[in-house]
């Protein structure tokens, strides 16, 4: 058998028959119609690239014609500074900018020192008792009430009330700023003048009683008007009167 297949392959005019595994064509079987598949449905989509929009260039060449006929180019160029004090001429040092020697006729504003009287300035136009009494020239001196002597005559002089004195008062407020009430504060022997109120602050039960001591929040810079006012708000006649709640209590000398 050897033999007879060997005779047949070197008979020269008959090709050589030659066999393939059922597994190997099944494989090229399945890759051709992998193929035909990936053809018919996908496709390649390629992103298009970004549109770019022309812009105009950032710096832009003035030429010799347009700048010598162009006069607000030349002033804006001129006036042009950041600094909060401007005055022209060499005492400007905010910029930089040179004129050219050819617009030296056309300068709107040639350097020159600058003129500046602070004390000048500083003088008031005015005195400070009023345009009335304002003497500039010796005849000025009859619209004085010194020499005015016959300006009241015939008029009734109103007379003026008395302010009656303001002891020590006491404000009453709500934890949200409200004023609710303003009472009168009795501080016997009072030791020292503060100057500013000392503030404290308190919480009352609603059967007009204190819940704890009053804590002072801002002392009046005076520790004997501070020891008074304390004592003044721990005595429960006092604080009868006031409303339930969170109370700051102001007390002014």
């Amino acid at each position: 058998m050897g033999e007879e297949q060997r005779h047949i392959k070197d008979v020269p005019g008959k090709p050589a028959r030659r066999f393939m595994s059922p597994f190997l064509r099944i494989s090229l079987l399945l890759g051709v119609c992998l193929h035909l598949v990936g053809f018919l449905v996908f496709r390649v989509v390629s992103v298009p690239l970004p549109e770019r929009v022309d812009q105009g260039a950032f710096v832009q060449f003035v030429s010799a014609e347009r700048l010598s006929s162009g006069e607000a180019l030349e002033e804006q160029a001129a006036l042009f500074d950041t600094a909060p004090l401007f005055i022209p001429g060499r005492w400007n040092a905010a910029h930089n900018l040179r004129a050219p020697f050819r617009d030296l006729a056309l300068q709107r504003f040639p350097f020159y020192e600058p003129e500046i009287d602070v004390l000048a300035k500083l003088q008031p136009e005015r005195s400070l008792v009023g345009e009335v009494y304002d003497v500039m020239e010796p005849a000025d001196l009859l619209a004085l009430r010194f020499w005015d002597l016959f300006s009241r005559l015939g008029q009734r002089e109103l007379p003026i009330p008395e302010i009656e004195p303001i002891g020590p008062f006491a404000e009453v407020r709500d934890v949200r700023g409200r004023l609710l009430q303003t009472m009168p504060v009795d501080l016997q022997g009072l030791a020292g003048q503060a100057l500013e109120p000392a503030v404290f602050i308190l919480r009352m039960e609603a059967e007009g009683r204190l819940v704890s001591s009053p804590s002072i929040y801002q002392p009046s810079q005076d520790e004997a008007f501070d020891a008074l006012a304390h004592a003044w708000l721990r005595d429960a006649r006092n604080t009868v009167g006031l409303p339930a709640g969170l109370l700051t209590i102001a007390i002014y000398p």
